[in-house]
């Protein structure tokens, strides 16, 4: 049984992870509940489609872990509860057994508490209308008429208020609904399906995604990301859209300041930007963008620069309303030590 869950752990991990217009770079995370006590989850720094039966994922007591979270009082005042759940996340892990190899997704609360077959991605269709005020309705519209029901979360920083919050939600719903499969949309963040059924998962969130599509008027194929090696750990981006972007609305650095749209954005691209040694050179003359590091990381950079550009013109093309962060959450994104984690993880596998 648990080397079945394995399998379809990998398949969708797959599946999801190979198309860039569902996630970008490291973004994103599933997670398969392998019996009673036992959860497989992708870990943290690892591209979904990295996944294989022998590697990039970790094995949590997620019980324990959905025990912390039925019994946490959160009303104390100045407590860390985010280091708290990270520590309880990290000691709850059961294989790898070797310390300080691999730690599971920082989204692993919520992962606990939901069904047996948890997606998470950071789908651009999804997010046209996650970062955007029209969102909500028109996402509620467009999936009641189908049938469907949607729980949207407010934006949350990810990790341990954010899997209260969904727990929360989760609770008021009747015995009935429950039982059935959830769709859940995180505002300024990501998309998330939740089933106890393996092909019922997959097959939701690939509906969601087509009836956005189709409500929106979106056609065609999404972008494809191209990269063309220029030096040593020098890359230059060759992707038409990216260029057509930069070029049609004179994108300097504080245009990324300007709008922030949700956590992975920030993670890709602001951090790198701004370094004490940036990673991304935006030439404003030539429309130019120039990556100084490897290969694994310029894509993850690219990918998530082409969907974040993507969203902005989409939200602009439908005359919405653009939902940025607050500067509130900005800066705690910034100050992350799990994303800062996850950079120092993608260095080191580049290596």
């Amino acid at each position: 049984m648990k080397s079945k869950s394995l399998l379809e752990l990998v398949r969708m991990c797959q599946r999801i992870g190979k198309r860039i217009y569902y996630v970008q770079g490291g973004g994103g995370n599933i997670s398969v509940k392998l019996d009673s006590t036992l959860m497989a989850i992708k870990a943290s720094g690892f591209r979904l489609s990295q996944i294989t039966k022998q590697e990039g994922y970790v094995i949590v007591d997620y019980s324990k872990i959905k025990n912390y979270f039925d019994n946490v009082d959160p009303s104390t005042a100045g407590y860390d509860f985010e280091k708290e759940s990270v520590d309880v996340a990290i000691k709850n892990i059961v294989w790898p057994t070797e310390k300080n190899v691999l730690r599971p997704s920082v989204e692993v609360g919520f992962h606990s508490v939901l069904d047996k077959y948890v997606i998470h991605s950071h789908s651009v269709y999804a997010n046209i209308l996650a970062c955007s005020y029209e969102g909500k309705e028109m996402l509620q519209k467009i999936l009641n008429e189908e049938g469907f029901n949607i729980i949207w979360i407010p934006y949350i920083n990810p990790g341990f208020w954010l899997t209260l919050e969904i727990k929360k939600r989760i609770s008021t719903l009747d015995e009935k609904d429950k039982e059935k499969s959830k769709i859940l949309i995180m505002e300024n963040h990501g998309l998330i399906i939740s089933s106890n059924v393996y092909k019922e998962a997959l097959e939701i969130h690939e509906k969601v995604n087509n009836l956005i599509k189709k409500r929106l008027g979106i056609r065609g194929k999404y972008p494809a990301v191209k990269l063309e090696k220029v030096g040593e750990e020098k890359y230059k981006s060759r992707t038409k859209f990216i260029y057509d972007f930069i070029a049609s609305k004179n994108v300097t650095h504080a245009f990324f300041e300007k709008y922030p749209l949700y956590p992975d954005q920030l993670v890709y691209v602001n951090s790198n930007l701004y370094a004490d040694e940036p990673k991304i050179e935006i030439n404003a003359k030539s429309k130019e963008i120039i990556y100084n590091t490897t290969y694994s990381e310029a894509l993850a950079i690219e990918e998530t620069l082409l969907a974040y550009f993507y969203i902005l013109d989409q939200i602009n093309k439908l005359g919405f309303t653009l939902k940025t962060m607050t500067q509130e959450s900005t800066n705690y994104i910034k100050s992350w030590e799990s994303e800062e984690y996850r950079k120092k993880l993608i260095k080191e596998m580049a290596k």
